[in-house]
């Protein structure tokens, strides 16, 4: 009997080991690959943006996806606003950092990012660029713009070039060839497929049911000239506008990042497999917080807990009382000296340091189950993140966020060129911590094939950077907001964004307490510099 009870003790074992993902998974082995990742500091400061990730102030040109594989992909549709006042932007951000420490209103500490952004703006000479814009035609304007964003955060941004009619024509035989759809969802997968992965309809207007109506019978009747003539309306209608057609041609430009991402944590199982569950999916949108210990009533509300950053909260899911789904930074740090996860080498990094010493904390997050509900990123991503949204609170609000099931993958291609890519990252970091946050089992080693194995499982065929692959995937899509199984696909490539560097700058504010309505104002108000927001000196203190 005894026997018996080990073989059944052993047998339970090395099933759940041999489970890609399983909880029993978890370690406490140091981790062996040494890169750095995430944000070296020393105290919980105020910061801001030291890179040069354009602002786009309409909110209806932002999208944010998350699927299978723990990241967050924001792209912004550009308009001709935020493309012709890039080098103006970057130029009054750079001018206002520079007044507030020039006139001792803040004081730097921990890293050295404003000397080396600072370095860079003077570098590239963005202050003479920017006044060539009296000089130059429009189109030379613009184009000056662009080559200016590519440069400066390279690999970015994508023109999208496509032949609308085509489009039109294609979606016509679409039409003629499928059944006459009688349900809304039947409607819906026709119509995203006018635009695959760029358009996420999930519910239709009395007006635009009608027209998708009218365009289904022009289509089985064939009569393209008149078909042609109402596609662009309806295509203008269900995309709020937002991608420029002119004479029969698609031509517009995207910004689209890919961050690592930290979500609830709990592993759910899907057809056999392990993997990290999401539990808030479908369409929600960001939303100000309007209950908290802090000052509330913003989208971008700063919480007065330490482990929060100092960095904006983005809400989009009210839990009750006084909890929300957000996104926000890690919400945790790990002390460096003798923590028993972090690489050893870890203790010694001093690059960018402002004493020449070894940083204290560093703060990094988990790409894996982690948090009570929320999505987390990396410090440096957050603050790039919010640099990209609206300066203001009550612009902000209503910005789409597209949540999969956990199973289902973000399928997209980059180019708008039809070569359909599984989004991923390379970053290679999950963990668990415990309440008091301390970080104290990993998910997997922080290699690329280990991590992979854990995350993936059985669904990818690992390879060399730029050749892994999927024989199987499964997309989203919505109805009403409810997250649906999309369609299937069949051998793609992962797609790995490279891990995009963290900047910000620590700071403190002479003479005021961080935590004060005074210092939150501050804090919030040196984020928001952009096109047609004029700044309020007087919270900045210059006044």
């Amino acid at each position: 009997m005894f026997k018996r009870w080990v073989w059944a003790v052993c047998f339970v074992l090395i099933v759940t080991w041999a489970l890609p993902g399983a909880v029993f998974g978890l370690s406490r082995d140091r981790w062996t690959n040494e890169k750095p990742y995430g944000v070296f500091f020393n105290s919980y400061d105020p910061n801001f943006y030291t890179g040069f990730a354009p602002r786009v102030q309409e909110r209806e040109r932002i999208k944010i996806h998350m699927g299978k594989g723990n990241q967050v992909r924001v792209r912004m549709i550009l308009s001709d606003k935020a493309i012709d006042n890039y080098l103006p932007d970057q130029v009054a951000r750079h001018d206002l950092y520079q007044e507030v420490i020039d006139k001792k209103v803040i004081k730097l500490t921990s890293n050295l990012s404003w000397e080396t952004y600072h370095q860079k703006v003077m570098d590239e000479k963005l202050h003479d660029l920017a006044k060539k814009k009296g000089e130059m035609d429009e189109k030379a304007w613009r184009d000056l713009n662009l080559a200016t964003m590519d440069k400066l955060v390279p690999g970015r941004l994508y023109h999208i070039q496509k032949d609308f009619t085509k489009m039109a024509d294609t979606f016509a035989q679409l039409l003629k060839n499928s059944p006459k759809p009688g349900s809304l969802q039947g409607k819906l997968n026709l119509i995203n497929d006018f635009f695959p992965h760029r358009i996420f309809l999930h519910e239709l207007t009395p007006s635009q049911d009608a027209a998708f109506g009218e365009l289904v019978d022009l289509a089985k009747s064939g009569d393209m000239a008149a078909f042609r003539s109402k596609a662009e309306p309806f295509f203008g209608s269900i995309t709020d506008g937002i991608y420029t057609v002119k004479n029969g041609k698609l031509d517009y430009y995207e910004f689209t990042t890919i961050y690592p991402a930290g979500t609830y944590d709990k592993t759910t199982t899907h057809n056999g497999q392990v993997m990290p569950m999401y539990t808030t999916t479908g369409i929600w949108t960001l939303i100000p917080r309007k209950h908290g210990k802090g000052i509330v009533g913003m989208v971008d509300y700063i919480s007065s807990a330490g482990y929060y950053g100092m960095m904006p909260m983005l809400p989009y899911q009210y839990g009750g009382g006084i909890a929300y789904n957000a996104i926000h930074n890690p919400g945790i740090s790990c002390w460096i000296g003798g923590h028993h996860l972090l690489p050893k080498s870890w203790r010694k990094v001093t690059a960018g340091s402002r004493s020449g010493k070894p940083y204290n904390r560093v703060a990094i997050t988990s790409r894996g189950p982690v948090s009570h509900g929320c999505t987390r990123l990396n410090p440096g991503h957050l603050t790039e993140f919010r640099e990209m949204l609206p300066s203001t609170s009550q612009d902000m609000e209503g910005i789409m966020h597209y949540r999969s099931p956990s199973h289902t993958y973000d399928v997209f291609d980059l180019k708008g060129d039809g070569n359909d890519q599984v989004m991923g990252v390379q970053y290679y970091i999950a963990f668990r911590h415990t309440k008091s946050r301390v970080a104290q089992q990993i998910w997997a080693q922080n290699n690329r094939k280990d991590f992979y194995t854990w995350l993936y499982g059985k669904d990818l065929n690992f390879a060399p950077l730029g050749e892994a692959s999927f024989d199987e995937v499964y997309d989203y899509k919505f109805k009403k907001r409810k997250a649906l199984q999309g369609k299937k696909y069949e051998n793609l490539k992962l797609y790995e964004a490279p891990y995009e560097p963290e900047y910000l700058q620590f700071y403190v504010i002479k003479g005021v307490n961080k935590l004060s309505k005074k210092g939150m104002d501050f804090n919030r108000e040196l984020r928001r510099v952009g096109y047609g927001h004029e700044i309020d000196r007087k919270k900045l203190l210059l006044e």
